[in-house]
């Protein structure tokens, strides 16, 4: 849906004149290919050159800065320092190259508190050290320096920032690269500094046939500035005239980065566009194209879709946008015909997920038939929605635009799959639980099992390292009560029992060559919180994975052929498949598994001797990452309340493909549980089981005198109901003590006892005495 004209006029309006920063490499701005090398970018406080200074000039342009020998000794002290910033900024300079850093700290600190940033910076531009950056440098390396020369550092570049993008300093500038070598050469260091920010007053001047005298130059500059200005140049090419169509583009040719080549070949595919302009259109895009390697007849489409793609891969590595706009926001931008380019600052969280978004879009603008563009789409609408910050708000996102679930359950099962997909290749937990969510809500049973021609990702979420995922793929499938047979049916069941057993600790498994060390490790996670086992080898803990409710974490201290063959026995284990692994290893054995892993976020590696602090962040960590966050005590109870009410369906026959008899040893376990709920849920499940031992497993925990009383109630109604079933398979033992609770009973606990004694049919001789009794 478009951005309506209203919004986007109020926004320009809203906002002061601003612009867009530079977008380099390593800030996250995901090119074309991803593959390409990233273009050398110097930082911006090497880009900006102050203006020539009279003192310069009256120097002849001597540009050179004094040596550090030669460095202008500091003048007398009997000056008033506190109202002198300059001699301030020379005496710190002064002082730290000849290795003073007390009378450094006393200089430094006394000229923070006389100026702020922009006088800093005057200070700074007008001083004689002209290579102040040396001097930051050595006081870094300085310790009771280096707080300190952050500080300054961090001012004079906040403020060269914000003076180079102040948009009256950039239309001087722009006049400025016309007045001589000189003022050129300034003039362009300044509009690389202030980067994005100063594309839309370059393209405005090139578009004023009044300031034609300028247009050499501008395009001169725009080259200069480099990849900061393909992305508004881009944005606003399909808008411009033909002969700034021909312009623009032989700029982007110029500078040569891929992520221009979509927008090209979208101008150069539409009818409209002016012959002339398309053929230098044209000859841009395969400028481009050739260096990087693309075919010449791949569509806008395409390259659109490539373009979203690379950008959703850098979200998933977890890149950010810089932050051009302050307060953590990056700066994309969108094209109007009344408002021109208008900057829309984000959060830096959502950058790519946004572009990604924008990319997929005018994919499918361009072929309605693309379904990865359209999954692309809703994947990274859905994803910018979990990434969004607390109260952050997403000005990119039209108002008018429904909340991103509406679009995942409108599209169907189909694309809800391939979003699901994506976030299992990505370890992408809330992504996950939306998809699964949008399953749940609009797939048939058809849907949910039969996907066409690939993987089937909710059955691989079975086997998903955050719990939450693997209860709520488990509970979709079991809902919808399937009729024929599916690769991984038996894996429904056995995830429903681990949600029954689900707790709010996180369970770690602990292999050790000694057996000492496993002890040791399975203490120290026991007394963290943790439910934690071990041993030294899989084999002799394996029992307990088997009953257990899931494994969130592997703890392996091994040597490095240890680590290895523990991987391959892990991977044959659908409970162990996907647990991430913490390995313990030597520091030799690190660097090589280090290389062998680089790829693989599953597994992270720690220095035997290292100590205990790295091993619990890398725990930390890893669960986090990994295993999702650690469950609160009502999560734990939903996931379980919601296993045992799916079980006792599957008992009462909801679906022919599942067994609720292979939970039964974890529905037992949970008749011991801390939760009175769980207690009696899982007894009433057992009762449906119709198995002797289902019925043993009740009484049992129906005749414990420890128990609570309504418990016991429960319970013994869970009795009689198995009693009905299959009759009274209680040993003497058992029968014993319920005969003497009906006894000795009051209340309900008595009415539920005699219930049960009825139902189990024992003989009518044991009611005769309490009725004849005095």
């Amino acid at each position: 849906m478009p951005l309506s004209r209203r919004w986007l006029l109020s926004l320009s309006t809203a906002l002061p004149l601003i612009f867009f920063g530079p977008v380099r490499a390593d800030e996250g701005d995901a090119g074309l290919n991803a593959a390409e090398p990233a273009e050398a970018m110097p930082a911006e406080a090497a880009e900006a050159a102050p203006e020539a200074t009279p003192a310069e000039t009256a120097a002849d342009n001597k540009d050179a800065a004094p040596a550090a020998e030669e460095a202008p000794p500091a003048k007398a002290s009997s000056r008033d320092t506190a109202t002198e910033p300059k001699a301030l900024w020379s005496d710190f300079n002064h002082y730290v190259r000849i290795a003073r850093p007390d009378l450094a700290q006393a200089t430094g600190e006394a000229l923070l508190k006389a100026v702020d940033e922009q006088q800093l910076l005057d200070v700074v531009e007008s001083g004689d050290y002209r290579d102040y950056e040396k001097t930051l440098i050595i006081a870094s390396k300085i310790e009771s320096l280096r707080e300190l020369s952050d500080q300054i550092a961090g001012k004079i570049q906040a403020a060269r920032v914000g003076r180079a993008r102040d948009p009256k300093r950039i239309i001087a500038d722009i006049t400025s690269l016309a007045e001589g070598e000189r003022a050129n050469v300034n003039a362009t260091a300044r509009l690389k500094a202030a980067g994005q920010y100063a594309a839309p007053a370059l393209l405005q001047t090139l578009l004023d046939e009044k300031q034609s005298r300028l247009h050499p130059y501008v395009l001169t500059a725009m080259v200069s500035l480099g990849r900061s200005v393909v992305q508004p140049l881009s944005v606003a090419l399909p808008s411009l005239g033909p002969v700034a169509q021909g312009q623009v583009a032989q700029v982007l040719a110029e500078i040569g980065y891929p992520r221009a080549m979509p927008y090209l070949k979208e101008v150069s595919e539409n009818p409209k566009t002016d012959p002339s302009a398309k053929k230098t259109i044209d000859a841009a895009f395969q400028q481009i194209a050739k260096t990087a390697d693309v075919p010449e007849n791949v569509s806008a489409a395409e390259l659109f879709l490539t373009l979203g793609q690379n950008h959703y891969a850098a979200g998933s590595r977890g890149d950010k946008g810089s932050s051009d706009a302050g307060e953590g926001k990056a700066l994309i931008w969108t094209d109007d015909t009344l408002a021109g380019l208008v900057p829309i600052p984000i959060p830096n969280e959502i950058y790519h997920d946004v572009l990604a978004m924008r990319a997929a879009k005018t994919a499918l603008s361009l072929n309605p038939q693309m379904d990865a563009a359209l999954s692309l789409w809703l994947a990274s609408n859905l994803r910018r929605e979990n990434h969004l910050p607390a109260k952050a708000v997403d000005l990119s996102y039209d108002p008018n635009m429904r909340p991103p679930a509406y679009y995942l359950e409108m599209a169907g099962p189909l694309r809800q799959h391939d979003v699901l997909a994506r976030a299992l290749e990505d370890n992408d937990s809330a992504l996950a639980l939306d998809a699964i969510d949008a399953l749940r809500k609009t797939a048939g049973t058809d849907a949910l099992i039969n996907r066409e021609g690939t993987v089937q990702p909710l059955l691989r979420a079975l086997s998903f390292p955050d719990r939450r995922v693997r209860f709520e793929a488990a509970f979709t499938m079991a809902n919808a009560q399937p009729k024929n047979e599916f690769p991984g049916v038996d894996r429904v069941v056995p995830v429903l029992a681990e949600a029954l057993r689900q707790s709010d600790s996180q369970s770690v498994m602990v292999v050790a060559s000694d057996r000492d060390a496993a002890n040791k490790l399975v203490s120290d996670l026991k007394e963290a919180g943790f439910q934690a086992f071990g041993g030294t080898t899989l084999n002799e803990v394996i029992d307990t994975v088997n009953s257990g409710p899931g494994v969130d974490l592997v703890i392996a201290d091994q040597d490095l052929a240890g680590i290895e063959g523990l991987r391959r026995d892990l991977s044959q284990n659908y409970k162990l498949s996907s647990a991430p692994m913490i390995a313990i290893v030597s520091a030799g054995d690190q660097i090589e598994l280090n290389r062998r892993y680089d790829q693989d976020r599953s597994i992270t590696t720690v220095v035997r001797s290292s100590g205990n602090d790295n091993l619990k962040k890398a725990i930390d960590d890893t669960a986090k990452k990994s295993a999702g966050a650690p469950m609160t005590p009502d999560e734990s109870k939903h996931y379980a309340l919601t296993a045992l009410n799916i079980l006792g369906e599957i008992a009462r026959g909801g679906s022919p493909l599942f067994k609720a008899s292979d939970a039964q040893s974890s529905l037992i376990d949970a008749l011991t549980d801390k939760r009175a709920e769980v207690v009696t849920g899982a007894a009433q499940v057992l009762a449906r089981l119709q198995t002797p031992d289902a019925q043993q497993a009740i009484a049992e925990t129906a005749l414990n005198a420890s128990q609570p009383e309504e418990i016991r109630v429960a319970l013994l109604g869970s009795l009689a109901e198995s009693a009905t079933q299959i009759g009274n398979h209680l040993g003497e033992v058992a029968l014993g003590k319920l005969l003497d609770l009906v006894k000795t009973s009051q209340g309900p606990l008595a009415i539920a006892a005699a219930r049960a004694h009825g139902a189990l049919t024992l003989p009518t001789s044991n009611l005769v005495p309490l009725i004849v009794k005095d």
